[in-house]
C-alpha cells in the first residue's frame, strides 16, 4: 500500500496493526483505537537514530501522524 499524508488520516478507521510514521521521527504500531476519531494508541516500534523508545506505548493525536506506512 503506498503511503499517505495525515491530513487525509480519518482516526476512526485506523486498525490495530496498522504501522504509521511519526512527525518525531518514529515509526509507531496502533495497538488500540477507542474510535472517538481524537487519538489512538500506538507501540513504538523504532527509528532513524533514536531506540530508546521502542516498546512504549503511548496515546498520539491526528497531528502527530506524518503518514500510514501500511495496514
Amino acid at each position: 500500500m503506498e503511503p499517505y499524508m495525515a491530513d487525509m488520516v480519518n482516526l476512526i478507521e485506523l486498525i490495530p496493526g496498522t504501522r504509521l510514521s511519526l512527525t518525531n521521527g518514529l515509526v509507531a504500531e496502533v495497538v488500540d483505537n477507542p474510535r472517538d476519531g481524537m487519538w489512538v494508541i500506538v507501540r513504538y516500534l523504532g527509528s532513524s537514530g533514536n531506540e530508546s523508545q521502542a516498546g512504549e506505548e503511548e496515546m498520539i493525536f491526528a497531528q502527530d501522524i506524518s503518514e500510514i506506512l501500511y495496514e
